[in-house]
């Protein structure tokens, strides 16, 4: 901002008026607080104190030359050392007179080290601030005192202007990456939608997020998230250009504005380039940690014609990129919309559904093939919506998952599936009861605690509670899954592999996870009588769950087809509708009262 002058034409009179500081070229002292302020083509009287004039006026270019007289540096034209005089900027306009600080009045060093500190506040370097290096070794060395007293003007101006300059930047910048923040970002795709408009390009935003990234903060701690989140700033800066911006919008979310793309295609080159970046494995004290990217991508002006519409829908593209499974890039539809406020919509009731006791849990049967009894349940969680009804698992338990819920709900899943399991054996049914426990619940330290807090609580004895993790959580951390394995089953608590086959499970690692059951998905069951290849798949996987001495459950079993194959291939276990669908726990207890089937063994 540009500095007021306070002047005068007649001391006398004193009629104050105010002149801009950029439009004067020097001030000299006349008398005792009486100063002649020059400009190019005038001049007029100031009456302040020559010791703040310069601190005053520093960041406008005004130093202290000697005791007489500063001279505003901008206007410099030219200086000679020999002479000993520095020419100042003259009016424009033939015949006008150039003004000049004169010799007898100028300190020849104290001019050269001015000099140096023009020159040295123009460069910057690796290795810190030159000026203000500058200003500390003259403050230290020079003996004269009104020199000292002005380099140290200097130096707290110029220390005020760092302190700006960096109070400047983190309102910009986020703390963590160093890229942009938010609001930097959207001043950028202001700025860029009006180059757009003036040079017919077509702007892209890619926002992405970092799939499964909780698990790491969570599991390893957020010191560890942030190495990581650090890493990834600066592996995606090497893919950018000078004309991109990349900021970090909010946690592990970030946002890419790119000025013009000429087609779909090309957006989705630069999809597929911040995926390839985003999961090279990052390490950690030797081990390998991975994530993924779903990323969404919106243009302009089709998509938005402002920066909250574009970011919106590049947001909301994104979301539906995670919907799919993650690690994949969507176009933004104006159809996503609807789903999106479908999804919020689902999302808010979900957080409140436990406090509304709307959280309900469902049995299935387990059935051993061997005897034809009931020797246990699975415990299937279910939502009872109000206006929506049950809602389906497959919509609400991804968005519990992403959202943490899951874990809440988990262990009331757990808490209620053994009260009840305690109650039927008061009953006299000795059933193992099987509960599914989510990524976020295993991976939790606590986790293990939990599980004996809840047996203590219920009474109900380990031996009738199996737990079941999927394949892909199995191979999340194998060491922890490892050692969390072994202290569940010291306890004595059933573990079984859910949905093998469906990842990437490795034979060895199974074999020393030595779990008690492994349950063959129902991808695989649905046309075993049918597909061959399926059909063999199952065939092998029971054989080698014989071979490793663990129990087989096969579900989904729908027709009698299926379970005569089945029971042919030497299958241990079995649950499906050709048994009984999920259940109430009255239903289920009236089930097993009206059909009086035998107990079976944990």
């Amino acid at each position: 901002m540009v500095q007021k002058l306070p002047v005068t034409r007649d001391v006398k009179r004193g009629d104050v008026f105010t002149i801009d500081s950029t439009d004067v070229v020097k001030i000299d002292l006349i008398k005792d607080k009486l100063y002649l302020v020059h400009t190019k083509s005038d001049q007029f009287y100031l009456n302040l104190s020559f010791d703040a004039i310069e601190e005053w006026l520093y960041e406008d270019g005004f130093r202290m030359l000697d005791t007489h007289n500063i001279v505003n540096v901008n206007q410099i034209v030219s200086y000679d050392s020999d002479r000993g005089r520095i020419a100042l900027s003259a009016a424009e306009g033939d015949g006008a007179a150039q003004k000049s600080a004169t010799a007898a009045r100028i300190h020849k060093q104290h001019v050269m080290n001015i000099m140096k500190m023009l020159e040295a506040r123009s460069r910057t370097d690796d290795n810190g601030e030159p000026l203000a290096d500058l200003l500390t070794e003259l403050t230290s060395t020079n003996d004269n005192p009104l020199f000292v007293r002005s380099y140290t003007a200097m130096q707290l101006s110029e220390e005020r202007r760092r302190a700006n300059a960096k109070i400047n930047h983190l309102a910009f910048h986020d703390a963590l990456t160093n890229l942009p923040n938010r609001m930097l970002f959207q001043d950028r795709v202001k700025a860029c939608f009006e180059e757009a408009v003036q040079h017919q390009r077509k702007p892209a935003i890619l926002f992405f997020d970092l799939d499964r990234f909780k698990v790491i903060n969570d599991t390893l701690g957020h010191h560890v998230g942030d190495s990581m989140l650090q890493l990834l700033a600066k592996r995606l800066q090497s893919i950018t250009r000078p004309e991109d911006t990349l900021a970090r919008f909010s946690g592990d979310e970030f946002i890419w504005l790119i000025p013009h793309v000429n087609d779909r295609s090309e957006a989705a080159d630069y999809a597929r380039e911040v995926a390839k970046v985003v999961s090279k494995p990052y390490d950690h004290e030797g081990q390998e940690l991975f994530v993924t990217a779903s990323i969404g991508v919106s243009f302009y002006p089709e998509d938005g014609m402002d920066p909250d519409t574009l970011i919106k829908h590049a947001d909301t593209a994104m979301y539906r990129a995670k919907e799919k499974g993650g690690d994949s890039f969507e176009f933004y539809h104006p159809d996503m919309n609807f789903r999106s406020l479908e999804r919020l919509h689902l999302e808010t009731h979900l957080r409140k559904a436990l406090s509304r006791d709307q959280i309900r849990v469902f049995y299935q049967p387990l059935v051993n093939l061997e005897d034809g009894n009931i020797f246990g349940m699975e415990a299937l969680v279910r939502w009872e919506h109000p206006e929506l009804g049950l809602v389906s698992p497959g919509e609400f338990i991804p968005l519990a998952e992403e959202t943490g819920v899951i874990v809440p709900i988990g262990n009331w899943v757990l808490r209620t599936a053994c009260m009840q399991n305690k109650r039927w054996y008061d009953m006299g049914h000795r059933l193992c009861v099987s509960v599914n426990i989510s990524m976020q619940q295993f991976q939790h330290p606590d986790f293990v605690a939990t599980i004996q807090e809840t047996l203590a609580e219920t009474g109900l004895e380990p031996a009738w509670l199996a737990l079941e993790i999927t394949e892909s959580v199995a191979m999340k951390n194998v060491n922890f899954v490892m050692e969390t394995i072994e202290e569940l089953k010291r306890i004595g608590v059933h573990i079984s592999i859910d949905d093998f086959g469906t990842g990437y499970s490795s034979l060895s690692y199974l074999k020393r996870f030595r779990v008690h059951t492994l349950k063959i998905d129902r991808s695989f069951i649905r046309d075993v009588t049918t597909d061959e290849d399926n059909a063999a798949i199952v065939t092998a996987l029971i054989a080698m769950s014989q071979q490793m001495k663990m129990r087989s459950l096969a579900e989904g079993v729908e027709t009698v087809e299926q379970l005569n194959f089945l029971r042919e291939r030497g299958c241990n276990e079995v649950q499906g509708y050709i048994f009984s669908k999920p259940l109430p726990a009255e239903q289920f207890q009236a089930m097993l009262e009206k059909t009086s089937v035998p107990n079976g063994q944990p």
